[in-house]
């Protein structure tokens, strides 16, 4: 069965691995961009981090902060470590 409502992200963006500056730089030129209306973007789920997770809540502060609505994928497009971002 075929979901009619399923959206597509337009584009992934994989920021686990970076840090929360270089995601800050990442985020901000995604937004200056303005050339999607969804994105995915993988932030991780801080399993090898020393300190715990720290990007997973980072960037959905920034989202936040930013009044950028979003919400956790999906399972199958990442679960926990992915959010689905729509922006405008």
């Amino acid at each position: 069965m075929v979901n009619k409502y399923e959206q597509n992200a337009e584009i992934e963006v994989d920021l686990h691995g970076h840090t929360t500056s270089e995601s800050e730089l990442i985020l901000e030129s995604l937004l200056k961009e303005g050339k999607y209306k969804h994105v995915r973007i993988i932030v991780g789920r801080g399993n090898n981090s020393a300190n715990g997770p720290i990007l997973p809540s980072f960037v959905r502060n920034y989202l936040t902060s930013h009044r950028i609505r979003y919400n956790q994928s999906k399972i199958q497009d990442g679960g926990e470590g992915a959010l689905e971002v729509f922006l405008r």
